[in-house]
């Protein structure tokens, strides 16, 4: 599966202090490690897919969230796969004026942009921020094409502060990750 448009994250970003949340989405949601390194615990055959690599134009609310002026960046939207399935949609913004000495994040190919990001030490995670996303958002209608499940589901985002720039990162849990497993309001079928 890949896409010629991207699927974007458009929500209502809140800090989850202000979200009331069941503990086992919470402990997802707010886990400051790298989701990359927790699937990969959970499961060895973790994959990436590419959905979506172009240069574009950014959602405002991304700009803000970055601090930058609307400018050109690449927009990066992946599958996070466990066990054969796809877990997490995932969405990076790459300013890449500001990063085109760093071809190792603006090239990744299938390979895990976490996972580099975590292993740099001149890197500072921001504050995380969550949101849902109705069965009918665009999320929401990828996860019933890929799934067959109309749900509620929740993601997360944080900016990856380098010395450079920024890099916003956007995670949705989509229906088989184990967040939902215990709590069928806020994950089950609607």
């Amino acid at each position: 599966m890949t896409m010629e448009t991207p699927l974007g994250t458009q929500a209502q970003w809140l800090n989850p202090k202000h979200v009331q949340l069941p503990p086992d989405l919470r402990d997802w949601l707010t886990d400051a490690g790298s989701l990359t390194a927790k699937l990969k615990a959970l499961h060895a055959d973790f994959r990436v897919q590419v959905l979506c690599q172009r240069q574009g134009f950014a959602d405002d609310h991304e700009y803000r969230q970055l601090g930058l002026e609307k400018q050109p960046v690449t927009l990066r939207e992946v599958l996070l796969y466990c066990n054969d399935q796809p877990w997490v949609f995932a969405r990076s913004i790459l300013p890449h004026e500001q990063l085109q000495q760093s071809a190792e994040i603006t090239h990744l190919g299938n390979n895990p942009l976490g996972e580099h990001l975590f292993q740099r030490q001149d890197i500072t995670p921001g504050q995380i921020e969550v949101a849902s996303f109705a069965p009918d958002s665009k999320v929401g209608c990828l996860n019933h094409t890929l799934h067959g499940k109309h749900q509620t589901l929740w993601g997360r985002r944080r900016c990856f502060h380098l010395p450079e720039t920024a890099i916003l990162v956007a995670e949705v849990f989509l229906s088989p990750t184990p967040c939902y497993a215990y709590n069928p309001t806020m994950g089950g079928d609607a």
